[in-house]
C-alpha cells in the first residue's frame, strides 16, 4: 500500500515539474510568435525582412532635416510678392491733342540741339529726325527733354555677346517741350529703315529697322538682351489709352 502511494506522489511530483517548465518556457519566448508553430517561424521571419527591406530609406528622395528647433513665439515672416517691372513710361496726362500745324512740323525736318545731360544723340532721317538727345536716366521727367535711356540697358558702345539700346520717347508729350511728338510716327518706319546713335566723341553705330510689335506695360522682356544681338530698341505709349507700348527694334548695320 505505502508503494502505490509513493508511487502515486512521484507521479504527481513529474506532473507538476513539467508544468512549471512549460510556463517558464513561455514566458521567455516572444509573445508575437509564442503562439505560432515552429514550422511557420521561418515565414514570419522572411514576411519581416522584406518589410524592412521596403522600408529603407529611398536616396532618389529628398531627406528634410530641421536642423533648428521650432518655436512658436517666432512665426515666419509674412511674405510679399514683387510686382513685374513695366517698361518705363510716363504717367498719362491730359495732354492736348495736336493741331494741324503741329502735326505737318512733326512729319516736316526737325533738327535738336543737345541738353548739358546728353549721353548721345538720335537720327532717323525716314522720320526727319536729326539729333534729338537721348539721356540715361530713370528718372522719367527726361521725357520732356528729349529720349530717356534705361540705364539698365546696354549701350552703343558696351562689349559682351549681346547688346540691346533700349530708349523711350513720346507720342504725344507737351507743347513747347524738345519730346513734343518725337515718336509721333514712329509706326511709319519700315524694315531697312537706318536709325543713327552718335556719341559724344562724335563716333556714330548704325541701325538697321528688322521689326515692330505691340508690347504691354509689364513686358518688360523687350529691355533684355539677345545673345549673340546688338540692337537697338524704340518704344513710345500708342493710343487711344496710351496703355500700350510701340516696340521698333533696329539690328545693327
Amino acid at each position: 500500500m505505502l508503494l502505490k502511494v509513493g508511487v502515486a506522489m512521484m507521479l504527481v511530483s513529474l506532473t507538476l515539474a513539467a508544468g512549471v517548465i512549460a510556463v517558464v518556457a513561455l514566458q521567455n519566448e516572444d509573445p508575437e510568435t509564442a503562439a505560432i508553430p515552429t514550422g511557420s517561424r521561418a515565414a514570419v521571419e522572411e514576411t519581416e525582412e522584406e518589410e524592412k527591406e521596403q522600408r529603407e530609406f529611398d536616396p532618389g528622395q529628398k531627406l528634410e532635416i530641421d536642423d533648428e528647433p521650432s518655436t512658436e513665439s517666432a512665426p515666419e515672416p509674412e511674405r510679399k510678392s514683387t510686382p513685374p517691372a513695366a517698361l518705363p513710361a510716363p504717367p498719362v496726362p491730359d495732354w492736348p491733342q495736336p493741331t494741324s500745324e503741329e502735326l505737318a512740323s512733326a512729319s516736316a525736318p526737325r533738327y535738336y540741339q543737345p541738353t548739358p545731360d546728353t549721353n548721345m544723340t538720335l537720327t532717323i532721317e525716314a522720320l526727319a529726325l536729326y539729333d534729338v538727345p537721348v539721356i540715361s536716366s530713370s528718372d522719367l521727367g527726361v521725357l520732356d527733354r528729349g529720349l530717356m535711356h534705361e540705364p539698365e540697358s546696354s549701350l552703343p558702345w558696351d562689349g559682351g555677346a549681346g547688346r540691346n539700346v533700349f530708349l523711350a520717347g513720346h507720342y504725344l508729350g507737351w507743347p513747347g517741350t524738345a519730346s513734343h511728338l518725337v515718336f509721333y510716327n514712329l509706326d511709319k518706319l519700315q524694315s531697312g529703315d537706318e536709325v543713327t546713335l552718335q556719341d559724344g566723341w562724335g563716333r556714330g553705330y548704325r541701325y538697321r529697322v528688322s521689326e515692330s510689335f505691340g508690347a504691354t506695360p509689364y513686358d518688360s522682356w523687350v529691355m533684355g538682351q539677345e545673345v549673340g544681338r546688338d540692337m537697338l530698341t524704340l518704344q513710345t505709349c500708342i493710343p487711344p489709352s496710351f496703355e500700350e507700348r510701340l516696340v521698333v527694334r533696329a539690328d545693327r548695320a
